[in-house]
């Protein structure tokens, strides 16, 4: 039997390669279009570092009112790939209601189980009793998905960085991940809100 010169291995491999691509975005599509929809809270990195090539980078956060205590968060090296979040609808969007040790354990805090990882972190105390003011503390839940980042051409990119950078404590700019979760708890990002306009993404 012949074997084929390099040339036609090459050939083969580069097939294979290339059609083992294509069923990994098939079967990705088909995951992401079968999952909930939810909408989680986001905001950008430094403004000055939120742009990378094409990419704008974000993280999922969301500010509890003031005097909220944090839900229970993930244990110490937990990862995406073994913890589990629970997800609550909040009028049109999903807030993490509490890290869980499994998919059962978070569907019983939320009506939505996600793999992830939860944590809090706690804004100073700012006390006045001198002339009676007494602010509550501020916690922010970050919630860590495995998706940090959304791939677009470089016009819309830079237009998405500009209203990211806008953002204040005083005048937050509205924006939302939306999250495809599948039954597996994976969540893949289908696209983002900002200021009001949705880009989904069109490559898969």
């Amino acid at each position: 039997m012949r074997i084929p010169g390099a040339p036609v291995r090459i050939v083969i491999a580069a097939g294979l390669l290339a059609a083992g691509l294509v069923g990994l975005v098939v079967r990705e599509g088909v995951a992401r279009a079968a999952g909930q929809e939810v909408r989680l809270a986001m905001q950008g990195y430094d403004p000055r570092a939120l742009l990378t090539g094409h990419y704008v980078r974000f993280q999922l956060r969301h500010d509890l009112p003031g005097g909220t205590r944090c839900p229970p968060v993930s244990a110490a090296g937990a990862s995406v790939r073994d913890g589990w979040v629970a997800l609550r609808r909040e009028g049109v969007r999903h807030v993490p209601a509490g890290a869980a040790v499994s998919r059962a354990e978070a569907l019983k805090l939320g009506d939505v189980a996600v793999r992830g990882v939860l944590t809090c972190e706690s804004g100073p105390v700012l006390r006045l009793p001198a002339i009676g003011v007494e602010s509550q503390e501020n916690n922010t839940l970050r919630l860590d998905v495995g998706i940090d980042r959304i791939h677009l051409d470089q016009a819309e990119a830079e237009a998405m960085e500009r209203q990211l950078s806008r953002f204040t404590p005083d005048a937050p700019v509205e924006a939302d991940a939306i999250v495809s979760v599948g039954q597996d708890g994976k969540a893949r990002l289908k696209g983002v809100v900002v200021a009001g306009r949705r880009t989904d993404l069109d490559w898969f």
